[in-house]
């Protein structure tokens, strides 16, 4: 618990201070909800704690959420920020990767952001071949990018340059505690790779909707 607080404290500031355009992904994936008449059920994969869908969702069709997250303290969070919704809401305490290619919940829309990164590119193909099996409208994901042709040393090395001196809300130790995590457990892939990962599971379409200032992330969208 000591270790998920601390965790925790950090990528919040990390999101309270937008710098990884959670605002502006999350107001592209409201204005693509609100754009579906019909009552749809909502797949939150590695939700966390929920904290940005009771707007994302609000005044939209969503008429079920679903969120699955391994961590348990985040589960509880995601619980208070969604009490009083409109729509029926159920949390799994879960490993996404097992309970998405094992027990086949299907959803209307699914959403990722920020942890297909971690699947090596044959995890993300099974993943999002388990996805479009049972997800019947679309999926989009929200995950780091690489140039073309450019390696993990680089992109590395790209990221610090941009953000290091950028994120002048962390304390040093919490710098160092996030790109050890970036350094050590992403995997990013390049545009190209995102979409073609999305056609070769079986999605009919695949196209690239948003890149961040910074140009270090994307949303994809893979529609049935």
């Amino acid at each position: 618990l000591e270790q998920f607080q601390k965790g925790w404290s950090t990528y919040q500031k990390i999101v309270d201070n937008d710098v990884l355009a959670h605002k502006e992904v999350g107001d592209i994936l409201h204005r693509t909800l609100s754009a579906i008449p019909d009552p749809i059920d909502f797949l939150d994969i590695a939700c966390g704690d929920a904290g940005q869908m009771q707007q994302a969702l609000a005044n939209t069709q969503v008429r079920h959420y679903r969120g699955i997250d391994l961590s348990q303290p985040a589960l509880e969070l995601a619980a208070k920020n969604l009490d009083g919704v409109s729509f029926d809401v159920d949390l799994d305490h879960s490993d996404f990767v097992t309970e998405l290619t094992g027990r086949h919940h299907t959803s209307d829309v699914s959403w990722c952001g920020l942890s297909v990164h971690h699947l090596t590119i044959d995890g993300k193909r099974a993943l999002m071949q388990a996805l479009c099996d049972t997800t019947s409208r679309f999926l989009m994901v929200y995950e780091p990018i690489m140039r073309e042709g450019e390696s993990l040393e680089s992109y590395l090395d790209r990221y610090a340059r941009l953000n290091k001196p950028a994120w002048t809300f962390l304390a040093p130790e919490e710098w160092d505690q996030i790109f050890h995590h970036i350094s050590t457990c992403d995997l990013p892939e390049t545009p190209k790779a995102w979409m073609e990962l999305g056609r070769e599971a079986g999605f009919m379409n695949a196209r690239e909707i948003y890149v961040d200032p910074a140009g270090l992330y994307g949303l994809y969208r893979y529609d049935r």
